[in-house]
């Protein structure tokens, strides 16, 4: 047994080797979606593939390292070999990786004969080929129409790179320069990575090593079943939905997760989840997985820090083949990691939750889910020195508002759980990319009403820039006509995403009279287009893009909030004095008048309620003390344009459940559903 002051050191070099990795990684990079947006990570494993410590950006990446390494043990021992000095990659969703556009490398790491560890990296590429430009294949009928993957190959042999297998990945990419730089970085980490551990086994003994790296997820999964046995068990479900623009129209798929708690395990039950789609939206099983634990991440990081292993000893899931989040081959899968995955996690998040609930002791780490589904924009063309670009703006996602919680507000564009994803500054992308934008900033209610509100969510503004046009424009956006970023303990849903073009404008003219917009109305052209969701355009000069994210989840009824509290909001910009009367009855500045509007929106919930034998998961007792029997339900119907005055009307109405306690008329529980979901 190593002594606890030597597992301490160890446990805490394990971590800065993996920091160490990143860095790398970033440095050796520079692209703006890894090196300041963080879209990558890196992952130290046991010599049998589990996950012992992962950095602290995307965690989805570092899962890929796992199921990659775990694959490479098993298939490739013999053919073509593990050795001292190789390395493998992948880009292949149905082994390891959640899309095409998520590559993985992973690498043994030897002392003498002996493998003591696996090093796994893994990045975001801006392109891997496929019919259209960027990660997404509008229209695609199957993973054919896609970028075809590449299954796990040996690219470094030996400590060499090998010619042939860099140059059939690179030549399928519009993006070549980048992407070759990508594979040094992944390299490189791997490097330092595997230089460090070999140090740490020449001081220690390889031996040691060994013990400290299963100690690090012993200690951890110990530390997990010991609140897992803290919390009553139980089972709680929770439905999401993904729309997608199909084959020029809207569809909606849903994501089914019934999570039961027995003792110290936990069982993810996905198998009432909507049928796979015929390409795109789609999420394998490794992708399903790695999203799950992202969720258990965020959750129960405190305790299990950053070890995947730990929790994959604890949970179980299930989840039907041929379905939105099991899929079979060969259906599409492009974006993996920004759709159906997207609601893999919050369905958990909210389950999780609702089980914290009814604890006690944990209650209080209970929050709603922290954005909503992501607003993407591809960019691919000649930028403004003559050279090609790709660019994935993702502004509007990775700087969504957090969510809510049960003492205290979310983060305004404060991201999600990763502590270390972050956004490029505008002057770096204006500085890479043939772009000038006309704002970014903080989007007024879009945060999830309740009594500690959802983080408010990012709007930005752009126009092409010493470029007569941008001839590339992929958009692949969920959530414009349903929220996904749930609302907790009778908090509502952050709101919907938003897209916009105004084209052939006089910007030039305003900005030659020292114009600066702040509205789309503030600019004379043609009437604002609403694009796709799922849509390739292009943009030229004078034309004028928008797009703007939801914030988090609310947690607890809003009319609970403190009075303070929102008119302070509405003082920052951050709620419309409409919104306050409307979601939070405050009329702002006037104590008698916001008891009046509060009493009579409850009022308003006893007259429109009706009775219903339905029991509510996780609440045995209202705030007031009220014993929760059966409880009283009011369907209300809103449009698209419900949460927010700019928000245009996209599809039909979405329907929100509010579940009231019968005796103070507090919201105890919001739920969304759509009408014509996917089978």
């Amino acid at each position: 047994m190593i002594d606890p002051i030597t597992f301490e050191v160890l446990r805490h070099r394990l971590a800065t080797i993996v920091d160490e990795g990143a860095a790398v990684m970033r440095n050796v990079s520079g692209s703006p979606s890894v090196a300041q947006s963080n879209d990558c990570n890196v992952a130290l494993l046991t010599p049998a593939g589990e996950g012992v410590v992962i950095g602290r950006t995307i965690a989805s990446h570092a899962m890929s390292c796992i199921q990659t390494a775990k694959y490479v043990q098993k298939e490739y021992q013999t053919n073509p070999g593990i050795r001292p000095g190789d390395m493998f990659f992948t880009n292949h969703p149905y082994i390891g990786t959640p899309h095409q556009t998520c590559g993985v490398m992973v690498a043994p790491i030897f002392v003498g004969s002996r493998i003591v560890a696996w090093s796994g990296a893994g990045i975001h590429f801006g392109d891997v080929g496929g019919t259209t430009p960027g990660q997404v294949s509008i229209g695609a009928r199957s993973i054919w129409d896609e970028a075809i993957p590449l299954p796990p190959v040996k690219i470094v042999e030996g400590g060499v790179m090998r010619r042939d297998i860099e140059d059939d990945f690179l030549t399928r990419s519009r993006t070549r320069v980048q992407n070759g730089v990508d594979l040094k970085a992944m390299v490189g980490a791997h490097n330092a990575m595997g230089r460090r551990v070999q140090e740490l086994a020449q001081r220690y003994g390889a031996d040691t090593v060994g013990e400290a790296l299963e100690r690090v997820i012993a200690t951890a999964e110990l530390k997990l079943r010991g609140i897992l046995r803290e919390v009553p068990d139980g089972r709680w479900s929770c439905e999401n939905f993904i729309d997608y623009y199909e084959q020029g129209g809207l569809k909606a798929y849903a994501c089914r997760l019934t999570m039961t708690k027995t003792g110290d395990g936990l069982v993810f039950d996905f198998t009432r989840s909507s049928k796979q789609a015929a390409a795109v939206v789609n999420a394998t099983f490794a992708a399903t997985e790695g999203y799950l634990l992202r969720a258990m991440l965020g959750m129960f990081g405190f305790a299990v820090t950053h070890c995947p292993a730990a929790i994959q000893r604890v949970v179980r899931i299930e989840a039907t083949e041929g379905t939105i989040v099991n899929c079979a081959w060969p259906a599409g899968v492009c974006k993996g990691t920004t759709s159906v995955t997207q609601s893999v996690w919050q369905v958990a998040t909210h389950c999780l939750s609702q089980m914290l609930m009814g604890s006690e002791k944990h209650r209080d780490r209970a929050v709603a889910v922290s954005r909503g589904n992501l607003t993407i924009l591809d960019l691919m063309g000649t930028d403004q020195y003559g050279g090609p670009f790709a660019a994935v703006l993702q502004e509007c996602c990775l700087a969504a508002g957090s969510a809510g919680g049960q003492v205290a507000d979310g983060i305004d564009t404060g991201g999600v759980t990763e502590p270390e994803v972050s956004i490029p500054n505008v002057e770096n992308n204006e500085f890479r990319y043939p772009v000038l934008y006309l704002h970014r900033r903080q989007r007024r209610d879009s945060g999830g009403p309740g009594r500690f509100r959802g983080g408010v969510g990012l709007s930005m503004a752009f126009t092409p820039h010493d470029v007569d046009e941008i001839p590339n424009v992929m958009i692949h956006t969920h959530g414009v006509s349903s929220p996904s970023a749930l609302g907790l303990a009778g908090g509502y849903p952050a709101v919907l995403n938003h897209l916009a073009i105004k084209r052939k404008s006089n910007i030039a003219e305003l900005f030659a009279k020292g114009v600066m917009p702040a509205e789309l109305a503030e600019i004379q052209g043609e009437k604002v287009e609403l694009p796709p969701p799922f849509t390739y355009t292009r943009l030229r000069k004078g034309d004028v893009f928008e797009c703007a994210g939801g914030g988090g989840g609310g947690y607890g009824d809003p009319i609970e909030r403190e009075p303070h509290a929102v008119a302070r909001d509405v003082e920052n910009g951050l709620v419309s004095e409409a919104a306050a009367q409307k979601y939070y009855g405050v009329v702002v500045g006037d104590e008698k008048a916001t008891g009046a509007r509060r009493a009579a929106m409850r009022k308003a919930r006893h007259d429109t309620a009706h009775a219903i034998g339905q029991a509510l998961a996780g609440a045995m007792r209202c705030r007031c003390g009220q014993q929760l029997g059966k409880l009283s339900e009011r369907d209300t119907a809103y449009e698209a344009e419900a949460y927010t005055e700019d928000q245009q009307v996209r599809t039909a109405a979405y329907r929100i459940s509010e579940t009231f306690c019968p005796a103070c008329w507090a919201v105890l529980e919001t739920r969304i559903s759509v009408p014509q979901v996917e089978a």
